[in-house]
C-alpha cells in the first residue's frame, strides 16, 4: 500500500535554530530572576500554522471572522487542538513534529538579542516588526508583511499568542519543562503577545498562564520538530 506523502498538504516553513546556551526571563519588572540554561538545536516554523495548513488536519475548521484568509493564521485552537494537528503532521511528514517549548520560544524569540524585546528598546522600533493594538486595526494583519528577527522568524511577538508544550510552573523550568506530560490538565503557558496588546508590554520573555481548554480568536500556535 502506497503511504501518504506529506508534500500533498500545505506546510510550515521551518528553520534551523541552533544550539547555544540561553539566558531565559528576568526582562520585565514583574518575572522572575533569569536562570540559564542549553538549549539543543531546533527547527521552528516561520510563521504560525495557517488555516490552509490546519484545514488539511481538521477540514470542518471554522475560520475565525478576524483571521479568515487562507495565509492567515489558525486561531480558536485549544491547546489539545494544536497538539493533534503536531502529532498528524509528524505521521504524514514521518518527522519528530511537536510543539515548542517556552525555553525553545524565547530562545527563539530573543534571536541573540539581550534585551527585553529583538527590535530595540524604543516603541517605534517595533513598527516594522510587530502587529500590536498600535496598528493592527482590531483584526490580525497579514503576518508576513513584517520583517523577521535575526534568526528569520516573524511576528514572534505581536500577532497572535502561541502555544507552548509547557507546564506553567516557577523558573527556573526543568528540561522538557511539560513536553513528557501533555495529557495533563494543568495550565499551559503562551507566549509572544498578539494583535491586542499594547506594545508596551511586549517582551521576549513574557508568559500567559492559560488552561490547556482556553479558546481565543487571538492564540494560534507554532510547530518545531527535533534536531536529528
Amino acid at each position: 500500500m502506497r503511504r501518504d506523502s506529506y508534500t500533498r498538504y500545505p506546510r510550515a516553513i521551518l528553520w534551523l535554530i541552533r544550539s547555544d546556551r540561553a539566558v531565559i526571563g528576568g526582562a520585565e519588572a514583574d518575572a522572575a530572576p533569569s536562570f540559564e540554561v542549553d538549549v539543543a538545536s531546533f527547527y521552528l516554523s516561520k510563521l504560525p500554522v495557517t488555516n490552509l495548513q490546519y484545514e488539511a488536519f481538521a477540514p470542518d475548521f471554522a475560520r475565525s471572522p478576524l483571521s479568515p484568509g487562507d495565509d492567515d493564521p489558525a486561531t480558536g485552537i485549544r491547546f489539545g487542538d494544536a497538539q493533534n494537528y503536531c502529532d498528524w503532521y509528524a505521521g504524514v511528514s514521518r518527522k519528530p513534529i511537536r510543539l515548542p517549548t517556552e525555553v525553545e520560544w524565547e530562545f527563539a524569540c530573543r534571536a541573540g538579542s539581550g534585551a527585553r524585546c529583538f527590535f530595540g528598546a524604543e516603541p517605534d522600533d517595533a513598527e516594522p516588526f510587530v502587529w500590536d493594538a498600535r496598528n493592527s486595526g482590531e483584526r490580525i494583519p497579514p503576518l508576513r508583511k513584517k520583517k523577521p528577527n535575526a534568526f528569520g522568524l516573524q511576528c514572534m511577538l505581536g500577532g497572535v499568542w502561541e502555544w507552548t508544550s509547557s507546564l506553567y510552573a516557577a523558573y527556573p523550568v526543568v528540561s522538557g519543562d511539560g513536553r513528557d506530560d501533555l495529557d495533563s490538565a494543568r495550565d499551559r503557558v503562551l507566549r509572544g503577545g498578539s494583535f491586542r496588546v499594547d506594545r508596551d508590554t511586549l517582551s521576549c520573555s513574557a508568559r500567559r498562564r492559560a488552561d490547556p481548554d482556553l479558546r481565543a480568536e487571538d492564540v494560534g500556535f507554532r510547530i518545531a520538530r527535533s534536531f536529528g
